[in-house]
């Protein structure tokens, strides 16, 4: 199938999609595996500094919608601040430093834990795993 009509199957039906499909999707738009960190698949684009990060949750379906495994990371290099940022969209504030995508992405995931125990010490609303990033929301290619 090629990328364009999976693309849209993706679209149409975004709460069963396979991780090979999703895969095959980014590697179609060019980005290239840069290396695995645990079951973070992490995608790199020749002159783009944004990496694409993606988790396969769940064995082999992946879910775009509804509930995830576990909220969305960004990672992406800063020239002001020389090194790696790691932010989660969906946890307000949430964000790290590294010198590596790496480093940025472990500091991100205590980041995390600790907005987490924060939010639930001080009783306040967990928000639900939302963001998606554009390549999800892409449907005239």
């Amino acid at each position: 199938m090629n990328r364009r009509k999976l693309l849209l199957r993706m679209i149409e039906n975004p709460r069963n999609v396979r991780f090979e499909n999703l895969i095959r999707v980014v590697e179609g738009f060019g980005f290239r595996l840069d290396r695995i960190l645990g079951s973070h698949h992490i995608y790199k684009l020749h002159g783009v500094r944004q990496l694409i990060n993606l988790q396969n949750v769940g064995g082999i379906r992946f879910t775009l919608r509804g509930r995830m495994k576990d909220y969305h990371i960004n990672i992406f290099y800063s020239d002001e601040d020389e090194g790696y940022i790691a932010d989660i969209p969906d946890l307000k504030h949430c964000s790290a430093f590294g010198t590596t995508a790496e480093l940025a992405l472990k500091e991100v995931e205590v980041a995390r834990s600790a907005w987490l125990a924060a939010a639930r010490e001080n009783h306040m609303v967990i928000p639900e795993p939302r963001y998606r990033p554009v390549i999800y929301q892409v449907a005239n290619l």
